[in-house]
């Protein structure tokens, strides 16, 4: 199949409603509302993204097959490429222009298919909706199809981004249609992203202050280290350490309790949700970046060079100095690759840290599972701010 062609229905409503039988052994699904019944495609499907399952989740409840705009490290995995393909899905390189996704999108629109797109570019870590990537406007403005805004609400605290393991819960989903044709055609890109911005906030944890939900799963807390890694008491660096649900810091003994309902709990918490710790631990970065800490982790390195598979170049350790990654084999080989050199930085799934380098995309695994590439991203986006804005005042 390809997007030319897409797959019959039979072969849609099988696999789908396996699929459905198979999660909803741990997931209770509510449909608050579905104005995708009463559009004929084209037209495009928005969503936040929360979850490893939200394309799933997305197409459960729409007729159409969706061709999904999707990660293009993932058409590098052989077996995924085909299912990919299969599909119809869209090839799209994060956070770098890719004139081939647009030109892909459009012909998707001309062979009638519903397009489906994450436009926050990456799922959230903590419940709360990224910031929307601005190119979606400029594409929902070029493709002129009706728009259906749909939101997860429920998938963050069903299976947290840091976390291993569904918990067990409820999670509603609504298909909110924002705009025809005609009413896209007349609107600016400031304006659409501004109501695509709009359409798409979720903030998990307000919702489920007032939904009250339990997500039983068997060590909620694992592995939180891999998105808070910030102490807020002694603000020491890769202190915390999980332990079923209980969440503390090894040097300072600081302890919280991470309940079933998503909130943290303990006389001694400084917050009530992993986003309102996120967010202190971002503006705290700040500040630790001025001077940062020696960090070392275990990794395997591979490289994939004009969209073929991926070959491992190194088994070793990674290190990070102010303007350099250093990745040293126990054989005593060494890469070194300058940060300002690197781009498009990125994170799939909650361990694998991507990048290109001279238009080779490069993939490290942390070994660990309780490693934070969070934090590796974050201290690497950072330096390669504070080594922009040098350059741009010398």
């Amino acid at each position: 199949m390809s997007i030319e062609k897409k797959p019959s229905k039979w072969v849609k409503n099988f696999l789908l409603s396996s699929i459905h039988l198979y999660l909803r052994r741990t997931t209770t699904f509510k449909v608050t509302r579905n104005d995708t019944k009463d559009i004929q495609p084209p037209y495009l499907i928005v969503s936040n993204h929360v979850n490893n399952w939200d394309p799933l989740y997305i197409n459960l409840f729409v007729d159409e097959p969706i061709s999904f705009i999707a990660g293009e490290p993932l058409f590098r995995k052989p077996l995924l490429k085909r299912v990919l393909d299969y599909t119809g899905a869209i090839r799209k390189t994060k956070f770098k222009n890719d004139t081939s996704t647009i030109r892909n999108a459009i012909k998707a629109k001309n062979h009638g298919r519903v397009i489906g797109l994450f436009p926050e570019g990456n799922r959230n870590w903590d419940g709360v909706t990224e910031p929307v990537i601005y190119s979606t406007a400029k594409l929902v403005k070029l493709l002129k199809i009706p728009v259906v805004a749909a939101k997860i609400k429920g998938g963050y605290l069903t299976h947290p981004r840091w976390g291993d393991g569904d918990r067990k819960g409820t999670i509603e989903i609504s298909y909110q249609k924002i705009w025809d044709t005609e009413e896209v055609s007349n609107l600016s890109v400031a304006e659409i992203h501004q109501t695509l911005t709009t359409s798409l906030y979720h903030d998990e944890m307000e919702w489920q202050k007032e939904k009250g939900y339990r997500f039983r799963g068997k060590h909620n807390a694992h592995y939180l280290e891999r998105l808070l890694f910030v102490c807020p008491a002694c603000e020491s660096v890769g202190s915390m350490h999980s332990d079923h649900d209980t969440f503390s810091c090894t040097s300072c003994h600081y302890q919280v309790t991470y309940t079933e309902q998503g909130f943290f709990a303990g006389e001694s918490s400084r917050f009530d949700t992993p986003h309102q710790w996120s967010d202190w631990q971002l503006q705290a970065l700040n500040q630790i970046i001025l001077d940062p800490p020696q960090m070392e982790d275990i990794v395997t390195l591979y490289r994939s060079i004009d969209q073929k598979p991926f070959e491992k170049l190194l088994e070793g350790t990674i290190h990070l100095k102010e303007n350099t990654i250093t990745f040293a084999a126990e054989d005593g080989a060494r890469q070194t690759f300058f940060l300002d050199d690197m781009e498009a930085v990125n994170i799939h799934f909650h361990h694998k840290l991507s990048f290109f380098h001279d238009d080779h995309l490069y993939e490290v695994i942390f070994t660990s599972p309780r490693s934070s590439c969070y934090q590796w991203l974050q201290m690497i986006q950072r330096l390669q701010q504070n080594l922009l804005e040098k350059e741009q005042t010398s």
